[in-house]
């Protein structure tokens, strides 16, 4: 997969993914479904160091196109080239030790360490030493015509080179400690007996969650890795170091650079959760219907793509007076809950159920439980039982005498009932 890309879908409906261009299609394939970019053939940033590819994605509605600027980065893949060959010099046998008589010229197409050219004869000279980095040629040794007319010296780059260039994989997050990665390998570019190389991680092995093998550059897993650790998700880019070795391994001046891109793929490792266990919350008994509850409740799966998609759900006792949206997320989403039915104090009182949050494996599981209290508002009004209450009492009744039971009940909705309100008139 090419670094750094990954077209994912946005919506629910199927979407079809793709590149635009020749040029793009050669060196770039989207998968139609997923969107995930792969490289065709291998890049070259000495012929070209930028692209510009356009992409689209397309549904049922129309095509959407952007373009993705690519910055092709330098790996130590070039061996320098000496220019003006072949180097024939004529000097004095008289020539004092310490001239300099002649400058060799070598480029390499390579930016920074990479490009840097170190020179040596090969074998060396007991009259000649040639400066390893500018390449000039200087008389060590007193000359003579006599013993000898002429040398003919072969001068080598001392650079090092990596191999199998680029270095760049994908590995899943849950490859236990130990697992190789990939062999990184360098050469000595010098003729006869090569030198050994050793192999050391400069920078970008966050918290060293990888281990580099000093002699024989194997890279392997040295932790426990997690796509959804904030630290690993973006991937890791390793700066590898090969040294050229003398014979007692310690380290020379030649040395060479690249990098390594290590992306994780996700793995369906993590279960929706919501913010909270449990939410609780009182409103009115007036809410409306469609009035949304003063909760906030957040629900997310940390993996990627499909593996991040999961359902959501009210069950339990009178649930069903209530509606969460969405219903289905991918990824993260907040979850509003809205009143469905009337509500009524004097019917219910309180709510408690339960939220689910699920996804394909059974045991991924998001639970919360939902508690809900009702505001009494002064919404009924007490009726007498009866319309009119007729009585007869004589004029010398006494003071305190109890004339009438008077019954009233609270105005409740056909469905409800109340006990009865009673008053004495006396």
């Amino acid at each position: 997969m090419f670094p750094g890309i990954d077209l994912l879908p946005l919506s629910s409906q199927p979407l079809i993914f793709g590149v635009v261009g020749e040029e793009a299609m050669r060196y770039f394939a989207v998968e139609r479904d997923t969107g995930v970019v792969w490289l065709r053939q291998p890049l070259d940033r000495e012929t070209k160091s930028e692209m510009q590819v356009e992409f689209f994605v397309s549904d049922s509605q129309g095509v959407v196109k952007d373009t993705v600027n690519i910055q092709i980065g330098d790996v130590n893949d070039n061996s320098p080239t000496f220019h003006g060959q072949p180097y024939t010099v004529h000097i004095a046998e008289n020539t004092p030790v310490g001239t300099s008589v002649y400058q060799v010229n070598a480029t390499d197409p390579d930016q920074g360490t990479g490009g840097s050219v170190l020179f040596s004869f090969q074998p060396p000279s007991s009259f000649f030493s040639i400066d390893g980095a500018r390449g000039t040629v200087t008389v060590t040794r007193a000359l003579d015509y006599e013993t000898t007319s002429a040398y003919q010296l072969t001068v080598n780059d001392m650079d090092p080179i990596f191999t199998n260039l680029p270095y760049s994989t994908n590995i899943g997050e849950d490859v236990p400690p130990g697992y190789e990665v990939r062999k990184i390998r360098a050469i000595d570019q010098d003729l006869g007996r090569p030198r050994g190389i050793g192999y050391t991680i400069i920078s970008g092995n966050t918290n060293s969650i990888f281990a580099l093998a000093y002699i024989s550059g194997s890279l392997t897993v040295n932790g426990q890795l997690d796509r959804e650790n904030p630290l690993y998700s973006s991937g890791f880019t390793l700066t590898v170091k090969g040294t050229e070795l003398n014979d007692d391994r310690t380290p020379t001046d030649a040395s060479v650079m690249t990098t390594f891109t290590i992306l994780l793929i996700d793995k369906n490792d993590n279960a929706p959760k919501f913010n909270s266990s449990e939410y609780r919350v009182r409103i009115t008994e007036l809410a409306q219907v469609g009035f949304a509850l003063p909760l906030f409740i957040q629900a997310e799966d940390k993996d990627e793509g499909v593996n991040s998609m999961f359902q959501v759900f009210l069950t339990g006792n009178n649930s069903a007076h209530f509606t969460i949206s969405p219903t289905a997320v991918q990824g993260r989403a907040d979850i509003r809950m809205r009143v469905d039915v009337p509500l009524d104090y004097e019917n219910i009182q309180s709510y408690s159920f339960s939220l689910y949050a699920n996804e394909s494996i059974s045991e991924h599981v998001g639970f919360a439980r939902i508690y809900i209290d009702l505001i009494n508002e002064n919404d009924n009004r007490p009726i007498f039982l009866k319309p009119l209450y007729n009585i007869s009492l004589p004029e010398n009744t006494p003071r305190g005498t109890s004339l009438l039971r008077i019954q009233v009940r609270l105005s409740l909705k056909p469905t409800q009932t109340h006990s009865s309100n009673r008053g004495m008139l006396c």
